[in-house]
């Protein structure tokens, strides 16, 4: 008898994971079959932030695939989706079962106070019966001296086991690629709540949201959970495997953060965070300096990379951009998805932009579909209060007979004459008179003789395969204007011509252009911009989304004929995560230059301005 006791006090000390261990199989099952209310060729997957693009799913298993090839986003976007249900495979038997899952998740931003727990509250059959704490995987109870957390509540028991971290300095998107932990949710439930056959429906309800922190589940539509053959073993070695480079990339950019002084082409200055939020998504940051010294700064700011409640804000420094004031909400018409405004100053004191929006690139609820845009999306702004109101055209900026659509991401220039010009990306329409391909674009050049009130078409750029716009645009010393355009490293078969800017001149201010030519200087899915220094040479600033992720400067001392990328300085080279970049740059009266851009690492995003000398360029 007392050697019966003491086997049976010695089992209660084992963790739940080697108690089940050597139990039979048939105690232990799959925890998916299927998802309740998630669109067609979806994935069960919540979260308590707007998303408004579709996204792609990783666990340690590997891409998470519904069976349609590889497109990019595979999952439509999830929206306002704050609880995801499924149902498990129909019980064995009315016997104590543990129901077994594959699922991840995350919290954002990463550094945060530790408590309170962001936690989602776990319905079985809809009865509430536990909540257990998101993004975590260093907490509770440890199994089988692996990290994890136990979570109980009267009858139910929930395990989570991690598999996989990835965290928030590495390259995904918040949501096109969400990060987090993923691992094995393993739920026992009693048998009196079983019935042989039946299926349990489980529900997971995120808290309300909160201005502060982001949270993200979804469970993998996997039925295979409990499988384990030398196929599965390839996948979660392979996804390993892509972690550790990942992992390497991200301490390699961190080292070279710590240790500047081991690289000569870093250029010596001062970085600034001129604005941050913690859930609210930034881009592009555009920089302005006003005649009387002050420096503008302006953003877009939504909640996600894309989505309906886009509206332009502004931060603006008056001590040479070492500090910058609050927000500012520059302008938000409602259901608009305000892109961009780059601010230009005319000499009579106006502010004068190009408002990007794109209200029809969106389905009525809410989501963006590439094929959707059906309306104009750009139009003129200005101000005669230095932004504090706003005036809008009463016609959009369009190319007569092409598709509405029009896109300006960089600065405007003025010609002595006082006439406005712009460089503009559209899409011409095919026999049909549709988009043949979103993915090719053609570049156009407006002009506005009223200081901005109205534009014309004034002049095309010819077409070339590889860009795709986002234009910026200098008239020089000398009369000659210069237009950079970026391109895509997956644009054409060449990869020796792709991801660089692209280059065309024109001798006629503008009505005519040169044939677009390769540049050598980085571009790689982030446009340049152009800058007259006092100097007399012609700064670029450009950047690359893709390793080593960098935002450089390179200088042409004969306006634009040939560029010294052989001594092509390194602004910074923390751009991580591929939401980064659209670096340009601005000068001050005592000659300081200033670099922005936007920039998304730990969960943050932030705008950041780079203060140095153009002796150091």
């Amino acid at each position: 008898m007392k050697a019966t006791k003491k086997a049976k006090d010695a089992k209660k000390k084992l963790t739940h994971q080697e108690q089940t261990a050597a139990q039979p199989s048939s105690r232990e099952q799959e925890g998916f079959q299927r998802a309740f209310n998630v669109p067609k060729g979806g994935a069960p997957a919540c979260s308590s932030c707007f998303s408004g693009y579709g996204y792609s799913l990783n666990d340690f298993r590997g891409d998470i695939t519904n069976g349609k090839g590889d497109a990019l986003f595979r999952y439509p976007a999830h929206r306002d989706r704050h609880a995801v249900e499924w149902e498990t495979s129909p019980a064995e038997s009315n016997q104590t079962t543990i129901f077994t899952w594959i699922g991840g998740s995350q919290v954002r931003p990463a550094f945060r106070p530790s408590f309170p727990y962001a936690a989602a509250t776990l319905y079985v059959d809809g009865v509430k019966r536990l909540e257990f704490p998101m993004g975590r995987s260093d907490c509770f109870t440890p199994i089988n001296d692996i990290p994890g957390f136990e979570s109980g509540q009267k009858d139910f028991l929930l395990h989570f086991e991690p598999r996989r971290f990835q965290s928030l300095a590495e390259p995904p998107h918040r949501m096109w690629t969400p990060h987090g932990v993923s691992g094995f949710y393993r739920l026992t439930v009693p048998g009196k709540y079983l019935k042989k056959g039946r299926p349990l429906r489980l529900r997971v309800e995120l808290p309300p949201s909160k201005p502060d922190v982001e949270m993200f589940f979804y469970v993998s539509p996997r039925r295979d959970a409990l499988r384990e053959d030398i196929s599965i073993l390839r996948r979660e070695v392979a996804q390993l495997q892509a972690d550790m480079v990942q992992l390497k990339l991200s301490h390699e950019m961190l080292y070279a953060q710590a240790y500047p002084q081991l690289f000569s082409r870093r250029v010596r200055g001062q970085l600034v965070i001129a604005h941050q939020d913690d859930t609210k998504h930034l881009h592009p940051a555009q920089v302005t300096v006003m005649s009387d010294g002050e420096i503008v700064i302006t953003a877009r700011e939504g909640t996600d990379h894309l989505a309906p409640d886009g509206r332009m804000i502004l931060v603006r420094s008056k001590d040479h951009g070492r500090t910058w004031g609050p927000k500012e909400v520059m302008y938000d018409l409602g259901n608009a998805d305000h892109r961009c405004a780059v601010i230009t100053e005319l000499p009579n004191g106006d502010w004068v932009a190009l408002d990007y929006r794109s209200g029809g690139a969106y389905t009525p609820e809410g989501i963006w579909d590439a094929n959707a845009p059906a309306q104009p999306t750009l139009w003129g702004a200005w101000s005669a209060d230095r932004g504090r109101t706003w005036n809008f055209s009463k016609e959009p900026v369009s190319v007569p007979g092409a598709h509405p659509m029009a896109e300006v991401e960089r600065h405007m220039i003025r010609l002595p004459n006082g006439r406005l010009l712009v460089a503009a990306n559209y899409e011409e329409l095919g026999p049909d008179g549709k988009v043949e391909s979103w993915g090719v674009t053609w570049i156009a050049i407006f002009r506005s003789d009223d200081n901005g009130r109205s534009w014309q078409v004034h002049g095309k750029a010819p077409f070339h395969p590889s860009i795709i716009g986002e234009c910026a645009m200098l008239r020089t010393l000398s009369g000659k204007l210069l237009l950079i355009s970026r391109s895509e490293a997956w644009h054409g078969k060449d990869w020796t011509k792709q991801g660089m800017l692209h280059q065309s001149v024109s001798l006629d201010e503008g009505k005519t252009w040169s044939e677009f030519v390769p540049t050598e200087m980085s571009s790689m899915s982030s446009p340049g911009h152009l800058l007259q220094l006092k100097d007399g040479r012609i700064l670029c600033t450009h950047a690359s989304r893709n390793y080593p992720g960098s935002v450089y400067v390179t200088v042409s001392r004969d306006e634009g004929q040939t560029w010294d990328t052989a001594n092509t300085r390194i602004i910074t080279h923390d751009i991580k995560n591929y939401d980064s970049c659209y670096p340009n740059s601005g000068q001050m009266a005592d000659g300081t230059l200033i670099t922005v851009w936007y920039a998304n690492l730990f969960g943050k995003f932030y705008i950041s301005a780079f203060l140095y000398r153009p002796e150091d360029v």
